[in-house]
C-alpha cells in the first residue's frame, strides 16, 4: 500500500516538474522570438514603422502554430503570414518594456501561448507606441506533457509491480523463521517436554530462548500443581470412604432422603477432585452449557431442608431455559456457593432471578440479611476472607465462585439488594451468549 502511494506521489511530482520544464522552455522560446521581432521593427526617416519578418519559415506558413502580431498605437494590428483568422484579443501591458505571458484562443479555436510587450519608437511628435506579440501553438506542448505522463505512468507501474514482487519475496524470506517458530510451537503444544530448536538466525534467537524459558517455568508450575492435586486427592480418599459408610448406614436405618442428599454431595466432591486432577494434567475439555433452572430447583430443595432454614421464603423467577457456559457439576458448585451464602446470612427471604436478552444473560441472588458495606466488597471476594469469624465456613465460597465465573467468560459482581442484604449477580458476556 505504501509503495503504491509513493509511486502515485512520484508520478504526480514528476509530471508537475515536467510541465514546469516545458512551460519554461516555451516562455524562453517566446522571449527569444519576441526580442528578435522587436529588433526587426524600426522607424524610417518619415516616422513610419517598418517590420522585417522573422526568418523562421514557420511564421510564413499558414496555420503553422507560430504567429506574430504588431500593433502601432491604436491602428489595426499587422499579422504574420501564418495567421488564418482574426488577430489575437490581447490585453495591453500596463508597463512598457515588461514582457507579459498569457494563454489565449485564436479565432480558429486553437490554444496558444503568447508573450507580449510594448516598446516605444521615435521622439516627441514622431513618438510611437508599438505593441508586439509572439504566439506558439500549445498543442505540441500539451502533447509532449501527455506523452510524458503516459510513459511515466506505464514505467512507474512496471516499477511498482517489480517492487511489490520484490517486497513479497523479502517479506516471505524475512518471516520464514517466524513461520518455523509457529510450526514448532504447534508441535510443542502437543508434545510433552517439547522445546523450540536453536537453529534460528541471531536476530530471532533471543525470542526462541524466551519462549523456551517460559515453557520451562510453565512445566515446573504444572508439576507442582500435579503434586498438590495428587496429595489432595489422596487426602480426600479416607473422608470420602467414611462418608460412603455413613450413607449406607442411613439407608439401612430408613433415612433414604438424607442418604440421597449425602450421596449427591459425595458425588459432587468426587467430581470436583477428578476435575482438578484432570485440569492439572492439561486436559482441555469442551466448554459445555446447561440450563440453570433445574439446578436452582434442586439446590433450593436441598438447602431449604437444612436446620434453621425452614422459615426462609424463596422467591425464584428464572426463565426456562437459562443457559450458562458451565457443565452441570461446575454450575452446581458455583450456584451452591452463592445460595449457601444467602441461606447463611438471610433473615427470612431469598430471591433468585434470571433474565436474558440480546446483549447478556444475568442470574442474581439476593437476601434480606445484614448486607455488606461497599468498602468490604473487594475483601469478601478475596480468597479466604471472612467478615464474621463466628459464622461457619472457610471464606472461600465467593472467591471460588468468582474464579469459576472468570474462567468461563462471566463476571461476578456485588451490589446492595432491595431486600436489604446482598445482591450477587452472575453475568454472561455477549460473545458466549448462545444456547447449545
Amino acid at each position: 500500500m505504501t509503495t503504491a502511494i509513493a509511486l502515485v506521489a512520484t508520478a504526480i511530482v514528476f509530471n508537475f516538474l515536467f510541465r514546469l520544464y516545458f512551460e519554461d522552455r516555451a516562455r524562453s522560446e517566446l522571449e527569444t522570438y519576441l526580442i528578435q521581432l522587436s529588433g526587426n521593427v524600426s522607424a524610417n526617416t518619415a516616422g513610419e514603422v517598418e517590420i522585417i519578418p522573422i526568418p523562421d519559415p514557420r511564421f510564413n506558413q499558414a496555420l503553422s502554430g507560430y504567429y506574430w502580431q504588431v500593433q502601432i498605437d491604436r491602428d489595426e494590428p499587422l499579422l504574420s503570414p501564418s495567421f488564418w483568422a482574426a488577430p489575437l484579443e490581447l490585453a495591453r501591458p500596463q508597463t512598457a518594456g515588461l514582457i507579459t505571458y498569457t494563454d489565449v484562443t485564436t479565432g480558429s479555436g486553437d490554444a496558444v501561448a503568447v508573450a507580449s510587450w510594448i516598446i516605444t519608437m521615435g521622439e516627441d511628435d514622431t513618438r510611437k507606441e508599438v505593441f508586439l506579440a509572439v504566439a506558439i501553438d500549445r498543442a505540441d506542448l500539451d502533447m509532449s506533457v501527455a506523452r510524458f505522463t503516459t510513459n511515466s505512468v506505464f514505467w512507474l507501474g512496471v516499477l511498482g509491480l517489480f517492487l511489490m514482487i520484490a517486497s513479497w519475496f523479502q517479506v516471505r524470506l524475512g518471516l520464514k523463521p517466524l513461520q518455523k517458530i509457529r510450526s514448532e510451537i504447534s508441535r510443542v503444544s502437543h508434545t510433552p517436554n517439547g522445546r523450540l530448536s536453536s537453529e534460528y538466525p541471531s536476530e530471532v534467537l533471543p525470542l526462541v530462548e524466551e519462549v523456551n524459558q517460559l515453557l520451562n517455568v510453565n512445566a515446573e508450575a504444572l508439576e507442582r500443581a500435579r503434586s498438590r492435586a495428587g496429595d489432595l486427592a489422596h487426602g480426600l480418599k479416607t473422608p470420602l470412604t467414611i462418608m460412603h459408610g455413613i450413607e449406607r448406614k442411613m439407608r439401612r436405618t430408613g433415612n433414604d432422603s438424607l442418604a440421597d442428599d449425602l450421596m449427591t454431595e459425595i458425588t459432587s466432591i468426587q467430581h470436583i477432585v477428578e476435575r482438578e486432577l484432570a485440569s492439572t494434567r492439561d486436559s482441555h475439555q469442551a466448554l459445555l452449557k446447561c440450563d440453570a433452572g433445574p439446578i436452582i430447583d434442586r439446590l433450593h430443595k436441598a438447602l431449604g431442608r437444612q436446620p434453621g432454614a425452614e422459615h426462609i421464603k424463596w422467591d425464584i423467577d428464572v426463565p426456562s431455559p437459562l443457559f450458562l457456559p458451565f457443565d452441570e457439576y461446575d454450575l452446581t458448585e458455583l450456584l451452591g456457593n452463592l445460595l449457601d451464602n444467602a441461606v447463611k446470612w438471610s433473615d427470612s427471604r431469598i430471591s433468585v432471578r434470571g433474565e436474558q436478552d440480546q446483549t447478556q444473560v444475568a442470574l442474581c441472588v439476593e437476601d434480606d440479611g445484614p448486607g455488606i458495606p461497599k468498602e468490604e466488597w473487594d475483601a469478601v471476594l478475596a480468597r479466604g476472607t471472612r467478615l464474621d469469624p463466628d459464622q461457619p465456613g472457610t471464606g472461600l465460597g465467593l472467591s471460588i465462585a468468582q474464579r469459576m465465573a472468570q474462567a468461563h467468560g462471566c463476571t461476578l459482581s456485588l451490589d446492595h439488594s432491595d431486600l436489604g442484604g446482598v445482591k450477587v449477580c452472575l453475568v454472561l458476556q455477549p460473545a458466549i451468549n448462545d444456547a447449545p
